[in-house]
Formats: C-alpha cells, structure tokens, sequence
C-alpha cells in the first residue's frame, strides 16, 4: 500500500501528465476513435503515454497492463491512428483492485452519462477501492455468488470521468476488436454520487413532488457514499439471481429492451429488499432509486436514445398505468411511497415471468412486446422510442434549472 506522500506525488504526477496529454487528445478524435486531425501531434502524444503510463503501472503492481497497452497504441500506430483503435491487450491484462488498492486505467472509452459528446475517446482515471465496515453484515445475509462490484473513490481522471454523472466503468466499455461477453469486474465511482443526487436528482424530486419529506436531504458525504455502496451492492446481487442471471445471459440482457426490464427488475428488488429488511439508510437509498430513475435518468440531453432514459420513462408510465401511487391533480404531483412500494412487487413479477422463456430470441421478442406497450416506436430511425404520455412531467423536469457538473482534479 503507498504512502500518504507517495500517493498525492501519484495523483500529481497523473494529473499533470497524462490527464493534460488524455484530454488534449481527445480533441482530435471522432466518436469511434479515429484521429481526425493533428495526426502528427496525437502520435508524439501517444508515444509519450507509453513511457508515462509504464511508471503508473508500475507503481501500482500493474506491470502487465503497461505492456499491454504499449502493445496496443504500437498496433495502432502500425495500422494507422485514421482507424478504429482497439484495446483488447489493455483490458485484458487489466484486473481490478482489492480493497485498500488503488489502481488506473486508459484507454479509448466510451462514459455512459458523461459529457454530451458520447463516445470511444481517449479516458483515463486514477482511483482507490473503498469497501465501507458497514457492508459486512450485509454480505453474510446475502453472500453474492460472485461480487465482481467494485466500489471506489476517483481521485483524478479525465474529462469523460471527472465532468457530469458518469459513475461507471465495465468491461464493455473500452473499445476492443473482440465484443466483450463476459463481465470479470464492474467499477463504481460512489464518491461522485453525493454531488449528482444533491445537485440534481434530489432537485428534481423537490420540485416535482412538492409535498414530500425527503429522509435522504439532509445526507453528508460520507453517509451517502455508504448508502450508495449498499444500493449498488444490491442491484449487482439481484443481477446475478432468477431464472435468467446477467452474468450468464449477457448477449440477451444486453438487448435494449431486455435489458430496461434488467434494469427495473433488480432496482425493484432491492427497494423490496431494503423495505422488508430495513438495512441501514433503506429509506434513504429508497428515495436514491426511485428518484434517480423516475426524474434524472430521463432528463438526459438524448432521452430517446439512451438507455437509462429509457427505464425512467419505463418505470413512470407502468406506475401510471398499474399503480395508484402517482397521482396528479390540477398540476399538483403527488407520490406515495408505501403504495409504489406494493405495486412494485407486481411489476417483479411480471418481468420474472417474461425469463421462464429460455430461448434467448423468444425472450427478446417478447421482452420488447412488454416494454412496447410503454414506450413506443419512434417515426424515424435514430430514437428508439417516444416519450410517453404517461410521462406527463416531461417538460416540467426538462426545465428545472440543473448546473454542469464539475469534478476537481
């Protein structure tokens, strides 16, 4: 483990390095990757990164990493820097840290709910693994089969990473010539949470349903970090249970429509979960969940298109149409919990009930049969759904004032 003075000198020397050189070639890139300008100025940065990164890698007891990625940007750079770059050495030589561990990784990665401009640009993060005392317990009354969540705090990364509400990095997404099928770890950034839930969701939720009393405002940092590693370890537990668990139905639950129905299944399970167990924070992580999916999910720039959205106006319209928890009357937005609560478990059913199907093209056809009857097909070829007239928030959480989010270095 590295000392207090060798791990700020670390955190300096990614910072003024390799974050600067990350994020200065990202600019000459194009959604998938390709150099599309200065090309000369993105190899001198490249060739620079190799030798920086080496002495990261090698600081952290990530020696293999290091050489796998020298391996990639000279395969690259053979192939010309106007193609596609692939990572699959990187990431295959990649593991993820124990706890107490820090650990850093770059590559051309996409960040989900990052920065408007998605895409395969080049991203790098400096991190340390942060498995809170109050998960033990937990743990033994719910050993996951195989717990590859990983909770962590950023301490310096890149663009895609350290601005807006990307708290994710998996496996699948770093661009690799090889499709990822299988997910060996699943990173969280939680300590980026309390800001996002104070700065916009919780917003949202007090603008939208003016009449609640919110157990989650008054939260502090530290509090909200274990909170929301107690959510995620929930939701990565319920991933890996039912009839047809994530992690071994992969191809199928990666389907846009199956994978909305993932998605609100274990989200729907943990609120159960967390409601008849009453684990610490439950009515807190409760409203994180409800809140984060039924506002801010859906107020993203490209809400028809984005996966996350999608659950959001998912989950409101099924509530709608199923549920007499949302009520609205002469624009007054009201929210009962305990009745959402109830109806939730009817909505587990139904999905569980779609995953007896164990022909994965059946289970799709029939998954998107179910979602459909929500969110429906969009006129043209790009969205893949309009926005429901369940969802009659739409515009009012559209305009609720929420500042660009900035995380420093």
């Amino acid at each position: 483990m590295l000392t207090r003075t060798k791990t700020i000198d670390l955190i300096n020397n990614v910072q003024d390095t390799i974050v600067l050189k990350a994020n200065e070639l990202r600019k000459y890139q194009n959604p998938t990757g390709q150099i599309v300008k200065n090309e000369n100025r993105a190899k001198e940065l490249l060739i620079q990164l190799m030798e920086e990164t080496k002495t990261v890698y090698k600081e952290l007891n990530l020696n293999e990493v290091g050489i796998a990625f020298e391996q990639d940007i000279l395969n690259w750079l053979e192939r010309g820097l106007n193609q596609q770059p692939f990572f699959d050495h990187t990431l295959a030589a990649y593991r993820p840290p124990k706890n107490g561990e820090m650990t850093f990784f770059i590559a051309p990665i996409i960040t989900p709910n990052g920065p408007n401009n998605r895409g395969f640009y080049f991203e790098a993060f400096l991190a340390i693994r942060d498995e809170p005392d109050i998960m033990k317990p937990i743990e033994k009354e719910l050993p996951h089969p195989k717990n590859g969540c990983q909770s962590l705090k950023i301490l310096t990364g890149t663009q895609g990473f350290m601005e807006e509400k990307c708290i994710v990095f998996f496996p699948e997404n770093v661009q690799t010539r090889k499709k990822v099928t299988s997910q060996a770890f699943a990173i969280f950034f939680f300590n980026k949470f309390h800001r996002i839930y104070h700065k916009d969701t919780l917003k949202r939720a007090k603008t939208i349903f003016k009449d609640l009393k919110f157990k989650s405002e008054n939260m502090n940092e530290k509090s909200t970090y274990e909170a929301r590693v107690i959510w995620g370890y929930l939701h990565d537990y319920y991933h890996h249970c039912g009839k047809k668990p994530f992690d071994q139905h992969i191809p199928a639950k990666m389907n846009f429509f199956a994978g909305i129905l993932e998605e609100i299944k274990v989200d729907c399970q943990s609120i159960i979960t967390l409601h008849e167990r009453k684990y610490p924070y439950w009515e807190e992580i409760i409203e994180f969940i409800l809140f984060e999916r039924l506002l801010r999910y859906p107020s993203q720039h490209n809400a028809t298109r984005n996966f996350d959205s999608g659950t959001g106006f998912f989950l409101f319209s099924w509530l709608m149409k199923n549920s007499q928890s949302i009520q609205k009357n002469k624009g007054h937005v009201s929210l009962n919990l305990q009745l959402c609560i109830q109806d939730l478990k009817k909505l587990i059913l139904e999905i569980e009930e779609l995953e007896t199907i164990k022909n994965d093209l059946e289970y799709k056809k029939h998954a998107e049969q179910y979602v459909r009857k929500h969110l429906l097909p969009a006129n043209n070829g790009d969205d893949k759904f309009l926005i429901p007239d369940n969802y009659f928030i739409y515009r009012d959480n559209l305009n609720i004032e929420i500042p660009y989010i900035k995380f420093s270095n």
